[in-house]
């Protein structure tokens, strides 16, 4: 561990894209967390409008992120796109600050802060170019390292902002909190980040390079990576929504008991993922996402087993010990698969992100409806079977131990 750490300090780019990184993900977490309390509860949006905004939404993230990402693989410098992306987050984000409605609250989510949080995989795409000099395990730890940083930042915003706007009516001022964030992306991309080295690039997407980019990610075996993926991923997702209604609903406990498990589990992650940073060095990646995948699985069953709130707090550990592997090697699995092209590499994550959503929702209806909450922790134990022997259908071949 303590090498891949050398490695990124003696990165200065590296280092300053980790900080861009933390700051990105201060955005997510200042406005995530809240967007239906404040569309709803402040703003007076319906329900079924703020559902439909949400699938908006997240279309609209998926198309943007996956074509600028392709689109980013032919550019000598990503630097001007980072800024303007930055600079549309600011005004998106901005726009809710500074005028709260309904309307404003709807453009800016649905057609503005899309493009804000395709920086996400332009930041990991040029971080993951920093390391092209590393062997493909350094730069897979190096790479779980820089993953770090945007759970971090999931730590430190949310607890920043309960404690600042623990007095408002309302978490308006999330927005623009957010905005500053997204601004401080703007303002280093000008004017700290380098210009990438002569010759490391390539220059221009042609149409034709753009329709073969997306033709790599029709491809049976890259659907049912995909596909496999989500269900490996989905867990975490579904995990996340059955366990506060067990403890509140089934158990007697409180939300404040769900506030301090989230971040007690949030706060676990980040020395878990330094560890599997060091794991790499050992295992491959997939050895350990194919394990962290079935002990998940097994953990989530021990909802099903809970008879008490305290029991939540005892499964934090080994739910957030696993699910630091699903949520920080997922982007080194898709990059190495393309390791010239980070661009179209990193832009699996945001596919991955919507169709494991999609998996979580539908596995989540479905449990609820015919098994309770209880019964549905052991679905989760089923897709996370379902993921893996997804994987090892289309990658068995990197399956190896050392």
């Amino acid at each position: 561990m303590s090498s891949s750490f050398r490695q990124i300090a003696a990165r200065p780019q590296l280092v300053l894209l980790s900080i861009m990184i933390f700051v990105q993900g201060c955005a997510y977490g200042a406005t995530l967390p809240y967007l239906g309390v404040t569309a709803i509860g402040a703003l007076g949006m319906s329900d079924q409008a703020y559902s439909a905004l949400t699938v908006v939404a997240s279309i609209m993230t998926v198309t943007i992120s996956v074509s600028l990402g392709i689109l980013s693989d032919g550019m000598s410098d990503r630097r001007r796109m980072i800024a303007l992306l930055g600079i549309a987050g600011t005004i998106g984000y901005g726009a809710i600050f500074l005028f709260p409605s309904i309307p404003v609250f709807v453009i800016a989510t649905a057609f503005v802060i899309p493009f804000a949080q395709a920086v996400h995989s332009l930041l990991f795409a040029s971080a993951r170019i920093q390391t092209a000099d590393l062997s493909q395990r350094d730069a897979a730890a190096v790479n779980t390292i820089v993953r770090s940083f945007m759970s971090a930042s999931w730590v430190v915003m949310p607890a920043i902002l309960g404690l600042v706007l623990a007095q408002s009516a309302n978490m308006i001022g999330a927005w623009g909190a957010a905005a500053a964030c997204t601004l401080l992306i703007a303002a280093a991309a000008m004017l700290l980040l380098a210009p990438p080295k002569e010759g490391r690039e390539a220059g221009g997407t042609t149409g034709a390079a753009f329709r073969d980019a997306l033709r790599e990610l029709v491809r049976a075996d890259m659907l049912v990576r995909m596909i496999a993926m989500a269900a490996v991923t989905g867990t975490t997702r579904l995990a996340a929504t059955i366990w506060p209604l067990i403890l509140t609903l089934e158990l007697g406990g409180s939300t404040r008991d769900v506030g301090f498990i989230a971040a007690l589990i949030a706060f676990i992650e980040i020395p878990f993922m330094l560890i599997a940073a060091s794991l790499l060095k050992r295992f491959s990646l997939l050895v350990l996402i194919v394990a962290s995948a079935l002990l998940y699985g097994l953990h989530m069953v021990g909802f099903a087993f809970a008879t008490a709130p305290w029991h939540f707090y005892a499964l934090a550990l080994p739910g957030a010990a696993t699910a630091a592997a699903l949520l920080s090697l997922p982007i080194t699995y898709f990059q190495d698969l393309f390791p010239t092209r980070p661009g179209l590499g990193t832009a699996f994550m945001p596919i991955n992100s919507f169709l494991g959503n999609a998996v979580s929702a539908t596995t989540f209806a479905t449990g609820a409806h015919f098994f309770g909450y209880s019964g549905t922790a052991w679905l989760g134990l089923a897709l996370a079977i379902v993921g893996v022997a997804g994987l090892l259908a289309v990658d068995r071949g990197r399956l190896r131990l050392s």
